[in-house]
Order: structure tokens, then sequence, then C-alpha cells
């Protein structure tokens, strides 16, 4: 059997992260998501290829990431017009009767995939949440099989939810041919699932264990400290005298803890960082590997990406920092309100609340900041934006903008 997974989406939601890295790259502790799909899929023994649907076209900075991918296939979405055209893509690939289907942006355990490769037939993912208005619900028929998916309806007929893991005969594609572009413009895989539905049965698999779905900026906090709470402690690296651990920590090879650090676990500490002297790092800290994490810095609960720096004299909280961005002496981040309220970011143009009271900022790659300069609550940063020392910034910066204040 093989293995799809749907990995060509433009991540608009998720900018500034996207400016520089696929979607389906974001950060996982050491890992990302993809990799840690495609891990799952491989330790399982699930499936004897594994397809990878990518942008047909994307910036020059998804090749590298793309070239980590190692022993599956990568197919080029041939139109960009939503999941059914991306997964049309690989129609001429699929050589077997049934195949497994993955969408690229879930957050899922290997036991989920598991279950949905080892149903006798065609079966679809069915997750339980709470507010099941937000995703696409099972509608159930009343002998237990997919009667078909509502998109985000105001009386969900059930709490199970589209997971985003299917296995299909191969005839989806006979539906796939049927639809019509919907009201966004996009051939939508559900419109296909609900034709299918009607002259197939599709088999649900409950499921109550991990799942996420990442779509907002700040889901990557959320995704890297439910993977902090299951993860087992370690410290590989080293820790020089003088340094306090407390709490679960995870320090990876070739990583220092200088003098004077003090560490409150769950905290992860990637390859080759170096932190302190004299650091403080809080709960849900996640350095993903070759950062400088310097004197009187304090950290907390945030994702700091591959080789960036915050050297001296600053405070990070509640943030999404992308690789290779540099911190002046002094570069603060604000993650409350004065009057406390929940913190609202800008996504696709709509300023949508994040239902967090504390949240900082996400900053996109390669990004400067000059000395001294404050960050305030819910501000995205653009990948190769420049900071002037001692600004306050209190909007959105584009890609590439050298912002004065």
């Amino acid at each position: 059997m093989q293995v799809v997974i749907l990995a060509a989406g433009k991540g608009e939601r998720l900018e500034p992260i996207t400016h520089t890295r696929p979607k389906p790259f974001v950060p996982l502790l050491g890992s990302t998501l993809i990799e840690r799909t495609i891990n799952s899929i491989k330790e399982r023994n699930i499936g004897n290829e594994i397809l990878v649907v990518i942008p047909s076209d994307y910036p020059e900075e998804y090749k590298e990431f793309y070239s980590r991918l190692k022993d599956v296939k990568l197919v080029k979405q041939k139109t960009d017009y939503g999941t059914a055209s991306a997964l049309l893509s690989v129609r001429e690939a699929i050589k077997d009767e049934e195949f497994l289907l993955i969408y690229g942006d879930i957050l899922v355990d290997e036991n989920a995939i598991e279950k949905v490769s080892s149903a006798a037939h065609n079966a679809i993912l069915g997750v339980k949440v709470n507010n099941p208005r937000d995703f696409g619900v099972l509608n159930i028929s009343e002998d237990g099989y997919l009667k078909n998916i509502l998109e985000k309806p105001q009386n969900p007929p059930s709490n199970l939810i589209n997971g985003g893991i299917y296995k299909l005969s191969s005839k989806i594609f006979e539906y796939i041919d049927k639809i019509s572009k919907s009201i966004r413009g996009e051939y939508e895989l559900t419109d296909a699932i609900n034709l299918f539905s009607i002259e197939n049965k599709i088999e649900i698999i409950k499921y109550d264990g991990l799942w996420m779905d990442i779509g907002k900026p700040w889901d990557i906090i959320d995704a890297n400290k439910v993977l902090l709470d299951i993860e087992k402690p370690r410290i590989l690296g080293e820790v020089e005298d003088g340094v306090k651990i407390k709490g679960k920590v995870i320090i990876e090879e070739g990583a220092r803890v200088l003098h004077g650090t003090y560490i409150e676990g769950p905290v992860f500490i990637g390859k080759n960082s170096i932190i302190g002297p004299n650091s403080y790092l809080r709960p849900y800290t996640v350095l993903c590997g070759n950062n400088k994490i310097g004197a009187s810095v304090e950290v907390k609960e945030s994702v700091i990406m591959e080789n960036t720096k915050v050297p001296h004299l600053s405070y990070v909280g509640d943030s999404v920092i992308s690789e290779d961005v540099n911190f002046g002496a002094g570069t603060l981040v604000a993650n409350l309100r004065f009057d406390e309220a929940e913190v609202k970011v800008f996504i696709k143009g709509e300023r949508v609340s994040s239902g967090r009271k504390k949240l900082g900022t996400f900053i996109g790659a390669h990004v400067r900041t000059g000395i001294n300069v404050s960050i305030l609550p819910g501000v995205k940063i653009g990948a190769y934006a420049k900071i002037y020392p001692g600004a306050v910034v209190n909007r959105d910066v584009k890609k590439g903008e050298f912002y004065k204040g």
C-alpha cells in the first residue's frame, strides 16, 4: 500500500514563518512536523512507498527543506486549486487498489495512522473535539458509516471531525473528476469524499488521542508544549558547574550550558546550542538547534528556530522566532497587554483573537533587530526585515521592510 502526504499548502495563516519554510516543516522539538509523520510511517512499516505532494512553484529557501526528505518521492502539484487537485497530482503514481492519505499539517501519533491503515477497506479518522464548529464535522449514517462531511456547521451533528487521515480506494480519482470549484475557488477533497461516500462505504475510525491542526502561528507553541510533556528527559550535552536545573530538561548532543544558568523544565535545548552564562530558561522553552542564548537573557514558553541568536540582555516570552534571527542587545518582547485582554493577531488581513492573554511576537527568518528594540504583543515581523535601534514595533512589519518606528 502506498502512502500519500499532502504538503503543498501555502501556509498563509502561518506567515511570517512560511516566508522561508514550508508549512509542514514547522519545528517540533528537534525535528519537523512532516519528518515526524514520515518517521512514524517508516517505524510502523506502514506502506511500501511514500509520495509527498509539494507546490509546483515555491520560494528558493524551500529547496533546503525538501532536500531533507529521504526515501520518499516528491510530486509537484499540477495546479494550485485545492486539496483535490493536490491528490490528483499523484493519480498516475498510484499503482495499488488502495492507498493511505495524510494531510501534511496535522500533528498526530502513530497509533492513529496505524489504525486507519489497518482498516479493512475505505476509512476516515474521526477525532473527538470540544469545538466541532471550527472543523469539518463527520455526519454519520444510521449504519455507522460516513454519510458526508459538513464544513464548519453551526449545529454539528456530532463531535467527531475529519482528522485528515484516509484509507481510500483508487476509485476516488473518478469522483474528483466530477466535482466543481468551491466558493473559495478550489477543488475540495471533501467534496469528492462526499460523492464517494454515496456509493462506497467509509468506515469511521474513532480516535481521542494526540491530534492537532497546526494552522495559526501560536499553534506551533502549543504543539511543542504537548510533545515536551510526553518526551522523556535526557542530558547528552555539556552542563558546567554552577548550573541549576529544575524539572524535566532535554539537552541534545553538542549543546553547552554555561555557569550561572537557571533552567526550569520542561525545556528542550537542541544540538550545538550555547546557553549562558547567566541565562534563564523558563518552562516550555524550545531551542531547535545551534542557538545562542546569552548573558542575562530570559526566555519563556517560546519556540526559537535553528541558528537564531539572542546574545544578551533580552526577554522573549510566548513567541515563535524563525531561523537565523539576531537580536540586538536589549531587545525586549512584550507578551501582555495593559488591559490584560486576549492578544489579537492579523491572519490573512483579519484581526483574530488568539485566545491567549499572554502572547508575544512571530518573527520570520533572517530578521535583525538593533539595540534596545521593543516589540509589542501580537506583532508579526516578516522575513529579512531590519528593525532600527530603539524602535518600538507596534504594528506588523512587512517582509524585507526596514522599520524605523
